[in-house]
């Protein structure tokens, strides 16, 4: 069960707290907030850092107030709600902000402008920052915000980081290949045993198709990927494929590609009496020479986005491009209605990660039962 920890000030914001924590422990789960101290607005500094930065999800609400600052090891003159947002930052804890509209009428007794000697301009200045270092949600009832927490915590679970392999790029840009131009290359691949998504940006370093079709095999063979995310030069998505299928598309452009990658597995068993990924690319370039007749270096070819697309790869993702002027958490029937098996959210041009969408669908599902 993921611990939840929600973030606010008071009094001002009892109501939606409350509406957030029963739909949240509605759906399971298990959330922590301000309640459990008896002075909650005078509330234990360390006590809060320390709440914060040991849940699984942090959810912070922002309203027109600052908060309490308390006066003890504080020398910043944070207040308590701030010092919250960032415990759960240096722990590292997913961050999942929501901010009152700023249009949205709001009491004049529950606003520091109208109430504190600095007339708001911390809550402002917090609130200006927000919007800058996180992608914040507006939220305007209890009961919007207690949905809008629900489709952004649905949507972070289902989100899956994308990772960048150093072996993957030393496969794609070493002279040669082999255990003196590729050290440790047995644990990089090992690593991604826990990866489920890896970017491969072509460029500016050229991918050849000799060295995508070897890197392709050995995840499809070695590791758990599940997709590759292929990127142009300028981080645009060209592709979302699985490593088997890049593999197939490469083998049916060049079945010799296949060829000289299992002969290098065989040779590998031959010679060094086992099938480790070290000794597979070892033999390489060898059953590269044997197969085509040639050495790698003449007989590669650039991939290019135009001829990838050329190979009729099955796409197995679509992007979906969200910008911080929008000021609106994506639905999840944005996500779930699309046809594919997985969705690359890029936010600003920024790839987030890539979102499970059956994963999203059953979680809604599971909570609707």
């Amino acid at each position: 069960m993921k611990a939840v920890y929600i973030s606010s000030t008071d009094d001002d914001l009892k109501d939606h707290r409350r509406a957030a924590t029963d739909s949240l422990r509605n759906c399971g789960f298990n959330v922590d907030a301000m309640e459990k101290y008896s002075a909650r607005d005078d509330r234990p500094k360390a006590a809060c850092e320390a709440d914060a930065a040991a849940c699984d999800i942090y959810i912070g609400l922002f309203a027109w107030r600052y908060g309490h600052v308390p006066a003890e090891d504080n020398p910043e003159g944070k207040s308590i709600t701030e010092l919250e947002y960032l415990a759960a930052g240096r722990a590292e804890k997913p961050r999942l902000i929501f901010l009152l509209a700023d249009d949205y009428p709001w009491p004049a007794s529950l606003r520091d402008a109208e109430q504190q000697s600095d007339e708001g301009k911390r809550v402002r200045e917090l609130r200006a920052r927000l919007k800058t270092e996180r992608w914040a949600a507006f939220f305007r009832s209890p009961d919007d915000l207690a949905r809008q927490i629900l489709i952004s915590v649905f949507q972070y679970q289902a989100t899956k980081p994308v990772g960048k392999i150093e072996a993957i790029d030393q496969i794609q840009s070493a002279p040669d290949l082999g255990p003196s131009y590729l050290p440790n290359i047995q644990a990089q691949i090992a690593k991604l045993a826990a990866v489920e998504f890896v970017a491969i940006r072509l460029g500016p370093t050229p991918w050849w198709n000799t060295r995508l079709h070897l890197v392709a095999a050995l995840a499809s063979d070695f590791t758990e990927v599940r997709q590759f995310v292929v990127l142009d030069q300028a981080g645009r998505v060209l592709i979302v494929a699985s490593p088997s299928e890049i593999r197939r598309a490469l083998t049916k452009g060049q079945p010799k590609l296949e060829m000289a990658y299992l002969q290098s597995r065989q040779q590998a068993q031959v010679v060094y009496g086992s099938g480790d990924v070290e000794f597979v690319i070892g033999c390489y370039q060898v059953q590269v020479t044997s197969v085509f007749g040639n050495a790698e270096s003449v007989v590669k070819q650039v991939i290019t986005p135009a001829n990838l697309r050329e190979l009729g790869i099955k796409q197995e993702g679509e992007v979906l491009e969200q910008f911080a002027s929008e000021h609106r958490p994506l639905l999840n029937a944005e996500i779930v209605r699309r046809r594919v098996p997985f969705v690359v959210l890029m936010r600003d041009g920024n790839l987030e990660g890539v979102i499970d969408r059956v994963e999203l669908a059953s979680r809604i599902a599971t909570t609707a039962l």
